[in-house]
């Protein structure tokens, strides 16, 4: 997701920050943990996305364009529609604070049982804020402000995300997808953003790079940013975030 604010300067030493001593009450096998994943995640560098510039992209009415394609709208087996998916295009609107002490308590002590329910309030445990807390992945997601409460409430949502896709279709040829946009061979080590042809479509595997897969070099399409590009040209076709 895009961010409002960037560090230019080394980040300071902050594992003396109290969130980052991680609570005493904890089982010392726990704590333990949190401590090892801390020590590694010290090691790596945890880059801030650069801000996409809505505002330009408003001016010019490129906005408008992609936000047509960051909408879903999902139908069932007979064709009628019956939920909109807006959680694509929030995501990509989100620009917040990024405060490292925060990312670090979070990822050293988070933890995901995929085998639990959408709606299991205990899908999700970590700490935040020096709090321990559990949520659902439906609870995750309104949180952040994907989804809204009304939406999650809707007696179809459930049957959305469990229609959404969540593997490659066996159908998916990356090959195909690039020789439409740029009239090109796809090669991973050398296809660029600028090779699109498209403006709309350029500006769409930009805000892949720098908000959802974050990559350093955002002129580069690796295979995974040509998939999620894939799948928004064509209404994102189920994918639920």
């Amino acid at each position: 997701m895009a961010r409002r604010t960037q560090r230019t300067n080394p980040p300071e030493d902050v594992t003396d920050h109290r969130f980052l001593q991680f609570p005493q009450t904890l089982n010392d096998a726990t704590r333990a943990r949190y401590v090892t994943n801390l020590s590694l995640l010290l090691t790596k560098e945890i880059d801030i996305a650069p801000s996409f510039d809505w505002e330009l992209a408003t001016r010019t009415g490129l906005a408008a364009l992609i936000h047509g394609f960051l909408q879903y709208t999902h139908s069932d087996a007979s064709g009628v529609d019956f939920f909109v998916c807006q959680g694509w295009a929030r995501l990509f609107w989100i620009q917040e604070p990024v405060y490292r002490e925060f990312l670090l308590e979070f990822y050293a002590t988070f933890s995901y049982d995929h085998r639990k329910a959408l709606d299991d309030r205990t899908t999700f445990a970590f700490i935040l804020g020096g709090v321990s807390r559990e949520c659902s992945m439906i609870e995750l997601a309104t949180r952040v402000g994907i989804y809204t409460a009304d939406e999650t409430r809707s007696v179809h949502f459930l049957a959305f995300l469990a229609d959404c896709l969540t593997e490659r279709p066996d159908d998916y040829n990356e090959n195909t997808f690039w020789a439409e946009i740029t009239g090109a061979v796809y090669t991973p080590s050398t296809a660029r953003g600028g090779m699109i042809r498209s403006t709309t479509y350029r500006m769409l595997q930009r805000l892949i790079s720098i908000s959802l897969t974050h990559h350093k070099n955002s002129g580069r399409v690796p295979s995974i940013d040509l998939y999620f590009l894939t799948r928004e040209c064509e209404g994102w076709c189920g994918m639920g975030v």
